[in-house]
């Protein structure tokens, strides 16, 4: 790697990283913020997940843009745009004015800028690297992410002991700058190659009918969307229910609960680094399969736990296994998918994170009628089932990224 691609890498993964830390750490703020205002376990789920329920409405553009202009501009004005949205959601809770209203516009504006930049921001690896290094890429983004978002709740729970559960929404406009002083960087210095491949169409020659047609015949792809359509809806079940479970069951408070946030990160950044040292090899499907039923179980064991100590671990190795599931997937759908149609499959594919959205409503709703480990149950074992049902594919039990005749 030459040493101008390790500086345009590392401006890349620090721009990158930061805006992905804005909605770890919006999450767990609001989570705690929404819980002190309401009470409500409901209303937790439906506002932190606002940003992902924007995602469907304009991530498929997002896709068209990123096989049809420049990858890095698109990656450049979004930062400006999440950066702007931060300032006015710490504004609009710290002055009081019809907070909760200004909450929900920002966070919706949030997902419109992060659908519509997804695509580009994943796919602008395989200008950097290369698709042949897409892999271990995708390994240093995710490390680098998972070491933010380890540190950065461990700094939030830091900050919910002294300050407001409204104060400490200023944080999030830093996080959002830094991202946009990185992106810049790169923005002035990188230079893509002639045989770009999103400078090969005009944007209206780059139809979502014909990416659909092309998934729908593509056996693997649509698959593989289809199990992560699941594992999004599956994995968010929970997410609104852990701050909950820290108050009242682990009796930890919002310190501890943050501490618990960035443990997930911390085995997240463990699963990249084994993957980053192809230690974990993206090869066969099997490693999707593996992962998600070492997540259920963790999960189930967090839930099945009083101990502090205990969740915190099993905590740690459910982020090592759905690290490894994040990862892989990814790689297989940028490695199998055409050239003309990375930008529009990977744009469905963060689309489908609105199931995110979905699962945090639902998992809310049901714990507030059957109680959290009842809820737990049914998301890992629902979890499960799809990926067994996926196996039923001779196609996708054979997928192998070094055999190109099985993709």
């Amino acid at each position: 790697m030459s040493q101008k691609i390790n500086f345009i890498l590392i401006y890349y993964l620090i721009a990158n990283g930061f805006g992905f830390s804005v909605f770890i750490t919006r999450g767990i703020i609001v989570s705690w913020y929404v819980l002190d205002q309401t009470n409500s376990t409901l209303l937790v789920g439906l506002i932190t997940a606002i940003p992902t329920m924007m995602l469907p409405l304009l991530s498929p553009i997002g896709g068209r843009l990123a096989d049809s202009v420049s990858r890095k501009f698109v990656f450049f004005v979004a930062r400006i745009a999440t950066f702007l949205i931060l300032i006015l959601m710490a504004l609009s809770v710290n002055l009081n004015f019809y907070s909760f209203i200004f909450l929900i516009i920002t966070s919706i504006f949030l997902g419109f800028a992060s659908g519509l930049e997804a695509s580009s921001q994943q796919n602008l690896l395989i200008d950097i690297l290369g698709v042949e290094k897409i892999s271990k890429g995708n390994g240093y983004k995710e490390l680098f992410n998972s070491s933010l978002s380890t540190a950065l709740p461990l700094i939030i729970g830091a900050f919910l002991t002294i300050l407001s559960s409204s104060l400490i929404f200023w944080v999030l406009p830093g996080f959002g700058f830094l991202a946009l002083f990185f992106g810049y960087l790169l923005f002035k210095n990188f230079k893509p190659i002639d045989s770009e491949i999103n400078s090969k169409k005009s944007f209206s020659e780059v139809t979502l009918k014909d990416s659909l047609i092309y998934i729908k015949k593509t056996e693997n792809i649509w698959i593989l969307l289809s199990l992560s359509f699941g594992m999004m809806l599956f994995w968010s079940f929970p997410q609104p229910l852990l701050s909950l479970y820290s108050r009242d069951i682990l009796k930890i408070g919002g310190g501890g609960y943050a501490v618990l946030s960035g443990l997930y990160f911390a085995g997240s950044m463990v699963g990249s680094i084994l993957i980053t040292l192809s230690i974990i090899n993206i090869r066969g499907s099997k490693i999707l399969i593996i992962s998600a039923f070492l997540f259920s179980i963790f999960v189930l064991l967090i839930y099945n736990s009083v101990s502090p100590i205990l969740c915190g671990i099993f905590i740690l190795l459910s982020g090592i296994s759905h690290s490894a599931w994040w990862i892989s997937m990814l790689v297989f759908l940028q490695t199998i998918s055409k050239e003309s149609y990375k930008g529009r499959v990977i744009g469905f594919y963060f689309g489908l994170l609105v199931s995110v959205a979905i699962g945090s409503i639902i998992g809310g709703l049901i714990a507030e009628f059957i109680g959290i480990r009842p809820t737990i149950y049914i998301a890992m074992g629902s979890l499960s089932l799809i990926h067994l049902l996926a196996l039923l594919s001779s196609k996708f039990r054979n997928l192998n990224l070094s055999n190109k005749d099985s993709y």
